[in-house]
């Protein structure tokens, strides 16, 4: 249902060197150097993913003059912890910020969203959740504080409230980061870096990497005559006994 970790951890620092490198991605420049400097941050063979990315994107609303530019803060993050024996993903979250001005000491906060996994070996099991699932808002990490984003920003988005955690497939940077081109086209960068023939490929091969093991166990499940009276959300995403 997940990658494996030597797999992720190759496939994030393959795309943070393809966004460092491919020439469209400078005009969006704090990505690009963010990216950058965070390729070696990740160890190929073991270790965690800690990458965070903030740039400023055109992100335009319906309320927003179809003339005027909508320079918008964007962050995503990726935090990704191993199994003791480095093989296995133990829990993931990648997170997004959408923000209304650009800086993040004085902005609202119009969006934010996790897609995170938990493993079953770790997973509480008194608190039934799809193993792989977004969540709306979630607390700032402390990352998020340094770069000067406040607590207050999210009171109105009740950060605490954790529920319901609905049921996605699993992501990564490469992929997270090509959704929000494919929405926010208005940015004048998003059609250059979508028809980039390197960043089509990255993508194509982030979607087998991540997205494969995910719907391959799917139809594997909803194809089994074994299954066949069992639910696919509470037996297979909620990963539930109780049938």
């Amino acid at each position: 249902m997940y990658p494996k970790a030597t797999e992720l951890r190759k496939l994030e620092r393959d795309t943070l060197r393809c966004i460092s490198q491919i020439g469209e991605f400078g005009r969006l420049g704090e990505l690009q150097a963010g990216a950058n400097a965070a390729i070696n941050s990740i160890n190929e063979l073991r270790g965690p993913i800690d990458v965070h990315l903030g740039f400023t994107l055109d992100i335009r609303l319906r309320e927003d003059r179809r003339r005027d530019s909508a320079a918008r803060r964007v962050d995503i993050g990726a935090l990704v912890e191993v199994s003791s024996d480095q093989k296995e993903i133990a829990n993931a979250s990648y997170s997004l910020i959408i923000c209304k001005k650009q800086d993040p000491t004085n902005t609202p906060i119009l969006r934010k969203l996790h897609f995170d996994y938990e493993s079953p070996t770790v997973r509480n099991a008194g608190e039934p959740k799809p193993a792989i699932h977004m969540q709306v808002c979630g607390k700032l990490s402390q990352r998020h504080l340094t770069l000067g984003y406040s607590e207050q920003r999210l009171n109105a988005l009740y950060p605490r409230f954790e529920k319901p955690r609905i049921p996605v497939s699993p992501t990564s940077i490469a992929l997270m980061l090509n959704w929000l081109l494919l929405e926010f086209q208005s940015d004048v960068a998003a059609p250059l870096i979508l028809r980039n023939p390197r960043w089509r490929s990255l993508v194509a091969a982030a979607e087998r990497i991540v997205l494969r093991p995910y719907y391959e166990s799917a139809a594997s499940f909803l194809g089994s005559a074994q299954y066949r009276e069992k639910r696919f959300l509470q037996s297979h995403l909620y990963q539930m006994t109780l049938d």
